[in-house]
Order: C-alpha cells, then structure tokens, then sequence
C-alpha cells in the first residue's frame, strides 16, 4: 500500500521508468522505450552552460504524474544549479517542474516560464506573455525573473516584452535582438518573424535592431525614436540598426543618416541582416521583394548627426569590414595587397582595385553608396595608361570574389562615379544648352543593370541635393554612351519641362537615378524646380532684411538694400559696467501692445529715440536701394490699409538675437528694476534650478546670470510677455530689449523640439495678403506655439510650423490661468519658408504651412536655396499627418485664460494695436 508520502508525491513510480542519456551539452530524461527527435534536436543545438546542468524533460505525449519523482531520482545532488527544459505535449510545464525539482533537490533550477523559441545557433528565448522569461527557482524562497534569453546577453533586459509604438507599429523582442514593424498585416508578418527568429544571432555584446517589414507600409522614425528613448545609454551604445523594410525618409537620404539626425548622436547600422552564429555570422543585404541579397564587405557602417539642420552630411564610417579574400595581406586600414602595381581597397559599396598611391577621387568612390541588389566592383581609369591595367586585375578578383559567395559584381570604371574627373567632382548640365559629354568608356563593359528599388543616399555619391522625381530623368537620353544607352531606352520619355533661366553661379540641373549606374553616379540632367525664380529686382519680400548683417551669426550675415529710415533722434548712450545708468522707479512695467508706439514711460539700458514712422504705403515689390549701413528701426516694406504690416527691422540696439552675449549691467539692472517682484520669481525659479542641474551655469555664464535669465524666462511667460512681444515686432527700443536679451539667453538652455507645432487663429484679408507670393518670413520677436491644438482655441485657419529649434517652456511655466501646456517658443530672428497657404472655404478649414529654415538655406542674395525641396516635401508630409492623427484624438485646453492673447499673429507680421489688456 502507498504511503501518504508516495500519494503527496504523486503515487509511487516503478523503478527505471525514467532514464537518463546524454546527448550534446545536455542531459535528457525520457521513456525507457525512446528519445523523440525533438529532444534529441534540442538537446544537440543548445548552447553549453557553465554555471548549470542543462535538462531536457521529453514528455513525449505525457508522462504520469508519478514519474516525476523518478526524474528526480535519476538526478544527482550537487551544487551546481539546473536549467531546465520540456519538449512534448507538456512542455508548458516545466516552471511547475522547477519549482518541485528545486525543493526536492535542493537544487537551484531554472526553467522557462512561457513559450519556448528555438533561436539560432542554439539561443533559447522565453516569450509568450508579459513578464514571461527563465525563472530562477531556489528552495525556500520565492521564484524570480532571471533573463529573457539564454546565452543571456549584457543587453538582454532592454527588449524584454512587445510594446506598442504607435497606432499602427510594434517594438517585438527578437532572440537576436528588436524588431520594430508595422501590424496592419499579420500574415506578412508572420512569415518574417519566422525567418528572423531561425537566423539572427543573438550576439553577446551587440543588439541588433531591425526596422521596418518587407510587404507591410512603411515605418516612421518616430517609432524608433520612442524605442531609443527607452534605453539606456549603455544598450544605446550596443544597437546595430538594420533597414529591413521600407521606412518613410527624406528623399534621396541614407536610412542610417536621418536615424542619426533624427536622435541627435552617432549610430552604428548594419549593411544588411546578419545570420549564423554569434561568433561567425556574415551580413546579407535586403532586396527589394524582402529576400535576403549578396554579402556586403563593409560589415559596420558610423553615421554621425550633421553639425547644422541643414549642413551637408559627412561620409559615413565603415567601421568593420571583411577582407576580400583569405590570406590577403591588410596593408593599411581597409586596404589589401593584391600586385605589386595595385591594391584593394574595402568600400561601403564593394571593392574598389587602384594603385598604391591614392588618387584624387578617392573620396568620391569612397563615398559610393551600397546597392542591396549586388556587388559593385570598381577599377581606377584616372591614369589613361594605367586603365587597362587595373581594368584587368578587377575582372580577375571579381572572378574570385564571385566564386566564392555565389553572387555576381558589376564593374565600373570610377570615372563613371566622378564624371569628367573635375577637380570639385561636381555635376553641372544645363537643359537650356546642350548635354555636358560624359567621359568615354571602353567598349564591351557589362551593360548596367536596373534595380528595383532604387537605394537611399543617391545624391551623396556626388555631391548633390536629392532626386526630384524619376520621371522626368530621361530627357537627355541621347546624349548618353552606348554602354547605358539600352538601361536608358526603356524608360517612356517624359513631357518637356519649362527650363528656369539660366542663374549666375548655380546649377540649374541636378542627377536622378534611373539604373543603378545612376545610382552610382553617373549624372541625368533635370530641372530642379520648373518654376522660374522672379528677376532679382522684383524679389522685395523673399531677401533677409539687413540688420541680420550686424547681429547674426557669420553664416547669416547678408547685405540687402533697403529704403532709407526717416531720421532718428540720438540715441541715450548705455549705462558703463560699475555705474548707476537711471535712478529706476518701483517695479518695473512691461510694456503692452498699447503703448508700444511710446515706449519711452520706463527707462532703461537700451533706451533710444522716437520710434520711426512706418510707411504703410510702401510697395512690396519695389526695389530696395543702395545698400545702406544697418541703423536704427526701419519699416519692412509690405504694409496694408487695414494696419497690418511686415514686420521692420530693427536696429542692433533694439534687437534681441542669440548669440550676442548679454551685457552684466542690463541683468543687474533687470534685477533692481524688477524689485520684489524678482525675489518672488527668483524663490520658485531657485528649485525648479536645482531640481534640473542641465539648466545651471555653462558656456561662462555663472549660476546667478542663470538665475536672472530663468527669471526673465518666467515673466516672458506670464501675460506680461505680450508687451515684451510687441515691442520687438515693432522694432521699437525700450524696456523690453534687456528683458527679451536675457529671456532669449535663458531659452538657449531649454530642451528643443522638432516636429510638428501649431495654432488656430482667424487671419485678417490683410494677413492674408501679405502672405501671398511670399516665400520668407522673418520674425525678430518671439513665436509661440503649441505642440498639440488647443480645444477651445478659436479660429479658422490652422497655422502649423515644422519647427527644428523651438525651445520647450514647461519647466519654467507659470502657475495659474497664465500656464500653457504644451509651449514652445522660436527665438527672435527665426526664418520660416510659407510651404501652403489655403483660406478657409465653407466648413473647410484654412491652413498656413511653414519650415523653419537655418541661415545656411540663405545665399548671399537673400534668396532660399532651391536645393532642399526635399526638406519642404517632408515638412508638409509630417504636418498633414500631425493634422490627421490630432483630428482623431480628443483635444483638451493648454491655454490658460490669462494667455489666450499670446497666440493667433502670423509669424513676420505686426497687428495694430487693439488696446490695453491686463
């Protein structure tokens, strides 16, 4: 009879009804009658442990209950720990069988708690529910959560469980690292998964970060970046992005560019998805129908943010790279011996075979992007006799280089990627003029192929902006050499395209590539922009006004002409550093957009003359004059009878630009004029200050012109900062230029935003007028917006700003009905381009779509650069798409009632004063 022992344990087991056989690196407790191929499978792939005995429990189709103290007994006792696993039909019992086992053994078990996925070369990962993982069991204590995979990783606890990252996109863990991808399509999905979790390694020291799903739409960046911003800045270090499907970014840009412009730091990508083992896998690229493509040489690719928006951005950095054949000897970084006239050096897009010496190209044919569809194989022609030569020894390692990985490389001579081996290697046609000739090519080269998708970071390859459409790249086909003649044929040819004039020192004409010559180079003239720039003596409203020249920083500095001011009286000379400048009166008052015109009631640092009359009949269009020196406040020309007017500009000692540093005597004179109300601000300011030590001293400001700063931040905050706005649009001097000088410097210290802003407002046929035909708009005060619409907000014209630089005010906002949730404020002197201007019409409602633009999209003229079309397509993508996704939430008030005046006048504009407001 069993004894109530043997019933607790589940009923006595015959003796030898479970035996034990070790098979791999682990041991398998099965029937005494067979071991299933399953346990056997496992059992022989999975990875060695060092710390604990691998078990595998095959189940087959149930065992009894009573075998399990037969498991037990065939286990010895002893220090080390278990990690247990379960094939069969009971496989989901094996944290049960851990935490007996633990307890009867007085063993340390870990077993999986959830789904079991085989990974590769090995790697088991636990993934079915939140919180699923191994689970540590130890006798007599509590089980605990002790890793998602296993070799764990050092990165492991960083992609732990799915997350939504959007509406429509997934951050899933992957045995080998992240997946990131869209969910409208599970089927689709599936079937990638499947390929995914099989292939990637899961590599100890690198996690691999793979972005978008081939078939599914396209991935945006900003569900990358809410994954990147859950990490911390160790894994941070470790990701390696793949671009495995589409992902929406700027035309002509490369993915691992825009990753790195986008999170503001350098990224590390891979070429392609690697597969194999964590110690030796290789990299495969991804070809446009998804199937994994050729073994790329460059294995690690650096990409780094541009230093400027909108600088151009640097050639990235091949990081690792594979030799191109064994036993070559690596003679300098990336570069092998191969004769004793020639080398081979590894680039992003293959191999490039030239002399010892570097040529002048190299860093153009370095630059060459990688296209997923095959290996490039490129061969120096800049030395005529020496062409042939090098032509040679390429198709001889091609041959090799083929045979060895099943692929095939196309060869180019790299005077093919640098046309007409110019020493600025830039690309210049004119379609009103004929063709530039192309360089001539020795017959019988491959013909060059077409690939499906045309890779990103075309333009780069020569120093060009990005495409502006495919279809209107074949127009000069004629002009082109037999060899790419037949991959140009094909494409139907376009309408004919108005031709701008012809500009002085522009190219008027960019490269778009058709075949994957073109995407290696090789220049197809087409217009940039079909419409003709107006004549430089009607461009009025377009160029930067002059005072940019005296306060701006030197890449903003234009000289335009403008009319003559009226005269101005002298102005008061600045207080000097250690003097008392004016006996200042109590508190001191900010003045309104009332008494703007006047602002002489409160003296102070920057005081000076009248303001000067304003012309409201001056003709937007009307020429400027001479150049004149900047001066004092001029009137900007472009006004309207109704009294709205361009903004003027104003002179240095009237202006509030960043970048000037702020004078000691007008924070001290901030300080004494604001009297007790400073003391207040500055308390509440003081821990908000230590509460955030990024907003302490740097850059050689001390902690207490911090503190005057932040102050000057809080009550440009409150309603009194509507007079602070006012008198700059005006170009008035006053009391607000010291306020607005150290709010300005204060706002340099706050986190920036990027992305899309917005607000309603009702605009005046004035308003509307002068923004129509123009394309630039300059604001020398301050632009606040909102990043999400205010519900409530009257108004029926959306006014939405691409905003780069805007600077977020939450740590520093008010209390009270004088909050906004949600602000962000452009300094003074931001440039914004007018992208779409449409009136409301019935229930439609209006819209006013902006960029802001650097100074860098400036030319000397004061004309924006017709090169960054691109920019604008993307700005008015994302804000139609802000647009659509605000329309489908539920709004909510960010406005309080004491700052609804702050918002609704269009950026670059003066209202007439309506009054005093409190």
């Amino acid at each position: 009879m069993a004894s109530i022992r043997d019933l607790l344990r589940g009923g006595r087991s015959e003796s030898g009804d479970v035996v034990q056989h070790t098979v791999g690196n682990a041991l398998v407790l099965h029937h005494r009658d067979e071991i299933s191929g399953e346990a056997q499978s496992l059992a022989l792939s999975v990875v060695a442990d060092t710390d604990n005995d691998v078990v595998v429990l095959d189940l087959g189709d149930g065992m009894p209950i009573g075998s399990w103290e037969s498991m037990a007994a065939v286990l010895p006792r002893r220090r080390r720990g278990i990690r247990l696993v379960a094939c069969g039909q009971q496989h989901h019992t094996a944290a049960m069988a851990g935490q007996w086992l633990s307890e009867r053994l007085s063993r340390t078990v870990i077993a999986p708690d959830g789904d079991l996925v085989r990974g590769s070369a090995g790697a088991l990962f636990v993934h079915s529910k939140p919180g699923s993982g191994w689970v540590r069991f130890r006798p007599g204590k509590p089980p605990a959560w002790d890793a998602k995979r296993y070799p764990t990783p050092v990165w492991d606890t960083a992609a732990t469980d799915s997350r939504a990252c959007s509406s429509t996109g997934e951050i899933e863990p992957l045995p080998g690292g992240v997946w990131i991808h869209d969910v409208r399509l599970p089927e689709v999905v599936t079937e990638h998964r499947g390929r995914l979790v099989a292939d990637v390694p899961c590599q100890s020291e690198t996690m691999t970060v793979l972005l978008g799903c081939p078939g599914t739409a396209a991935l945006s960046l900003d569900d990358v970046v809410r994954f990147w911003r859950g990490l911390d800045p160790e894994s941070q270090l470790r990701a390696r992005f793949v671009q495995y499907g589409d992902i929406r970014i700027p035309e002509g840009e490369s993915f691992g560019q825009a990753l790195a412009d986008l999170l503001g730091t350098n990224v590390v990508c891979y070429p392609g998805v690697p597969i194999g083992a964590p110690g030796k896998f290789e990299i495969r690229t991804v070809r446009a129908d998804g199937v994994l493509g050729w073994p790329p040489f460059a294995q690690e690719l650096g990409y780094s943010p541009r230093a400027h928006p909108h600088s151009r951005a640097r050639r990235p950095r091949l990081l690792s790279h594979r030799a191109p054949l064994k036993w070559t000897e690596e003679i300098s970084p990336r570069v092998y011996w191969y004769a004793p006239d020639a080398v081979v050096e590894v680039i992003e897009a293959g191999l490039w075979v030239r002399p010892a010496d570097e040529p002048g190209n190299a860093e153009r044919v370095r630059s060459t992007p990688l296209d997923p569809e095959g290996g490039t194989m490129i061969f120096d022609d800049t030395v005529q006799g020496r062409s042939a030569r090098m032509r040679e020894l390429a198709e001889d390692l091609a041959a090799r280089v083929d045979a060895s990985v099943g692929q095939t490389s196309t060869l180019f001579p790299a005077s093919v990627l640098v046309p007409g081996q110019k020493p600025d290697g830039r690309a210049q046609a004119n379609l009103a003029g004929p063709a530039q000739p192309r360089p001539e090519v020795e017959r019988g080269e491959p013909t060059v192929v077409v690939p499906r998708r045309a890779p990103v970071g075309v333009a780069s390859v020569i120093g060009i902006p990005p495409p502006v459409s495919m279809s209107v790249a074949i127009q000069p086909a004629a002009e082109v050499p037999d060899p790419v003649r037949p991959a140009i044929a094909a494409a139907p040819a376009p309408p004919p395209a108005a031709a701008p004039p012809p500009a002085a020192a522009t190219p008027s004409v960019v490269p778009v590539p058709a075949t994957r010559s073109a995407f290696l180079g090789i220049a197809i003239p087409v217009p940039v922009d079909p419409r003709p720039e107006p004549p430089a003596a009607a461009a009025g409203p377009d160029p930067v006004p002059p005072a940019a020249v005296a306060v701006a920083p030197a890449a903003a500095q234009v000289a335009v002409a403008a009319p003559a001011a009226p005269p101005v009286a002298p102005p008061v000379a600045p207080p000097v550093a250690g003097a008392d400048p004016v006996p200042p009166p109590a508190p001191v008052e900010i003045p309104t957009e009332s008494s703007i015109d006047d602002p002489g009631g409160t003296e102070s640092p920057r005081r000076a003359g009248p303001v000067p009359a304003v012309d409201a009949t001056t003709d937007p269009t009307t020429p400027p004059a001479a150049p004149v020196a900047p001066g004092p406040a001029r009137p900007a020309p472009g006004t309207d009878p109704s009294g709205v007017r361009v903004q003027p500009v104003a002179s240095p000692d009237a202006s509030a630009l960043p970048g000037s540093r702020v004078p000691a005597e007008e924070r001290a004179w901030l300080r004494r004029s604001l009297s007790q109300d400073f003391d207040a601000m500055a308390s509440s300011v003081s821990r908000i200050m230590s509460e955030h030590p990024g907003m302490n001293a740097g850059g050689g400001s001390t902690a207490d012109d911090v503190l005057v700063d932040s102050v000057a931040i809080r009550l440009f905050l409150t309603r009194r900062g509507a007079g602070i706005d006012a008198g700059l649009r005006s170009g008035a001097n006053g009391p607000h230029v010291p306020l607005a000088r150290c709010a300005v410097s204060g706002l340099s210290r706050l986190p920036s935003f990027r992305g899309s802003t917005v607000v309603r407002t009702t605009p005046s046929p004035g308003e509307w007028h002068l923004y129509q035909g123009r394309r630039l708009v300059t604001d020398w005060s301050f632009v606040t917006m909102l990043t999400a619409p205010c519900a409530g907000q009257d108004g029926d014209t959306d006014v939405l700003i691409w905003s780069m630089t805007a600077r977020r005010t939450a740590l520093l906002e008010p209390e009270g009905d004088e909050r906004v949730d949600d602000r962000v404020v452009f300094l003074p002197g931001t440039h914004f381009k007018i992208l779409e201007l449409a009136e409301p019409d019935g229930d439609r409602r209006g819209i006013i779509a902006l960029r802001e633009i650097g100074a860098n999209e400036i030319d000397d003229d004061g004309r924006i650069d017709q090169n960054r079309l691109s920019l604008d397509e993307l700005a008015v993508a994302s804000l139609h798409r802000s647009l659509d996704r605000w329309a489908g939430t539920a709004g909510r008030h960010r406005i309080g009632a004491a700052s609804v005046g702050r918002f609704g006048v269009l950026p670059g504009l003066v209202r007439p004063p309506v009054g005093k407001k409190g």
